[in-house]
């Protein structure tokens, strides 16, 4: 621009005026075309499509991308003056102003970025609460939200403070220090968090899934959260086990790929029973039940030659988890009418002692 100024014709004090003028009406027209162009056009195009993301972004934007074109209009304003006149202010003032300048842009651009990541993990946050029944995006969203921005924020002070010539080398010991000293106390809440982000990720069960624990305990996912996943048992009672703990554990999932659990009968008969007769009572049985499928249809299975019985099985399906236990008390109660109906014995454990007579008097005599 100073090229430009020095052909025109006129005095000194008239090329800075128009000097200042063009910064100026520069800088209109481009807050201009910023505000009644890119954004309408922007708009128009964000309207169309079928998510709300963009939407958001521009609405949320608009204000900080035109508060940043006047403030760079100014900081050109601002290097124009010093370059023509740098008498009027000291080395050191002149320094100072820049320097302010610079900071404002520094954190014009931070907070634009702090307000684009927001926009972004509250639309994910409201997706995955629109579309999962679990809690933790709800809960993740919000602190990761709070962690970008404490990050951003200081990074932008620690930039202003650099470009004013202050050394920041000290403060960044400081920080790293404290760093480390807040993850070594907090090591425990880490990895329960890292722990629930991988539980997100790899989804190994989602809430209302029935899972099987270490102990052998069938419960029932309630809620997955940033620190502890919580089951419900069949008593009612919550269960609260750290994610970091569960990540190390091996977790049967017996709802997924498909919510149906099996159902398994089973039950000793006298030797003298008829087996087709059994296997027909307990299908039967099965088929009259409304929670047992159809499909995969029940089965029948003789197991073993049991010491006082013959160990017969029934293996079927529920639809649902919560099923599963009712049904089964249902179904054992359904075949003990049935076999007491049709003369069925469950015989009770039976030892036969046989004695050889004579035996006895030969070792005695």
């Amino acid at each position: 621009m100073e090229s430009l100024l020095q052909e025109i014709p006129v005095a000194p004090l008239i090329q800075t005026l128009i000097g200042v003028i063009g910064i100026v009406a520069a800088t209109v027209l481009a807050s201009l075309i910023l505000r009644l162009v890119a954004f309408k056009v922007v708009g128009s195009l964000a309207s169309k499509t079928s998510t709300t993301l963009d939407d958001q972004l521009l609405k949320t934007t608009r204000p900080y991308l035109s508060s940043l074109v006047a403030v760079i209009g100014l900081s050109v304003l601002f290097d124009f003056l010093q370059g023509r006149y740098p008498q009027y202010l000291g080395e050191e003032t002149a320094h100072t102003l820049d320097g302010l300048i610079f900071g404002i842009e520094v954190f014009l651009v931070a907070i634009l970025l702090v307000k684009v990541i927001s926009t972004i993990l509250k639309w994910y946050g409201d997706e995955v609460g629109n579309h999962t029944e679990n809690s933790f995006g709800r809960e993740f969203v919000p602190l990761l939200e709070r962690t970008v921005k404490t990050v951003i924020i200081v990074l932008a002070l620690l930039i202003v403070m650099d470009n004013l010539g202050i050394d920041i080398k000290g403060l960044i010991a400081v920080l790293g220090i404290g760093s480390l000293a807040v993850a070594l106390a907090a090591q425990d809440t880490l990895a329960n968090m890292i722990g629930g982000f991988t539980i997100m990720i790899d989804r190994p069960f989602r809430a209302g899934d029935m899972v099987q624990l270490t102990d052998g305990s069938r419960v029932i996912v309630h809620e997955i959260g940033i620190r502890s996943t919580k089951f419900l048992t069949f008593d009612n009672t919550l269960e609260i086990v750290p994610n970091a703990e569960l990540v190390k554990s091996t977790v049967h999932n017996i709802s997924y790929p498909a919510p149906r659990v099996r159902v398994v009968i089973d039950v000793g008969v006298g030797y003298d029973s008829d087996i087709a007769q059994v296997r027909n009572v307990m299908l039967k049985e099965a088929a009259q039940h409304p929670n047992i499928l159809s499909e995969p249809e029940p089965k029948f299975y003789f197991k073993n030659f049991g010491d006082s019985s013959l160990d017969v099985s029934l293996r079927c399906q529920v639809k649902r988890p919560e099923d599963h236990r009712h049904t089964s008390s249902e179904l054992r109660e359904q075949v003990l009418n049935r076999f007491r109906a049709e003369g069925i014995e469950i015989p009770f454990p039976q030892l036969v002692v046989t004695m050889v007579k004579g035996a006895s008097d030969e070792s005695n005599g």
